[in-house]
């Protein structure tokens, strides 16, 4: 009968273990939460492409110019407003514009960005590909590891969309 509890025990605690591990915040979507409900500003970069010269711009929540990149860029660290992004800026195969987002290597918390137009969250481990298409649609590709989320703004009500590696 002994053996029976002691196997109880550990089913217990194996099934406690799994409960509470599946519990860890995310502090990604604990920040893209915060925007959506109002308690944070969002505020970081904004990446907008300047079509008369071909060079994607970082500018800050007021607008100013930070930064500006030309085609073929690679990993260039950029701060703004205390936040750090890595960003890569390019073309595909298919001659489509795209640049990659990542935190920057002194970030021990999520970064929030504009890219293209969009809102976006992503923990400190994610990347985001966002290509911009010939007829002005973007395309986002979160990577395999880490969290992005988008935040979307549905007729005035804000939603954070959590993105899928495919």
């Amino acid at each position: 009968m002994q053996k029976h509890y002691g196997w109880y025990l550990f089913l217990i605690l194996l099934g406690y273990t799994t409960i509470s591990m599946g519990s860890v915040p995310d502090p990604a979507g604990q920040e893209a939460a915060g925007i959506v409900a109002g308690l944070q500003s969002g505020a970081g970069g904004k990446l907008v492409l300047n079509e008369k010269t071909g060079r994607l711009e970082v500018r800050d929540g007021v607008g100013s110019l930070i930064d500006e990149m030309a085609t073929g860029t690679a990993g260039k660290v950029v701060d703004v407003s205390g936040q750090e992004y890595r960003l890569s800026f390019g073309k595909d195969d298919m001659g489509r514009r795209s640049v990659l987002v990542r935190a920057g290597p002194g970030m021990q918390k999520p970064v929030t960005l504009d890219v293209f137009g969009s809102m976006a969250v992503l923990s400190v481990e994610a990347s985001l590909l966002a290509i911009l298409d010939s007829n002005e649609e973007v395309c986002y590709e979160p990577s395999i590891c880490g969290e992005v989320y988008m935040i979307c703004d549905k007729g005035g009500i804000k939603e954070a969309v959590k993105l899928k590696a495919h």
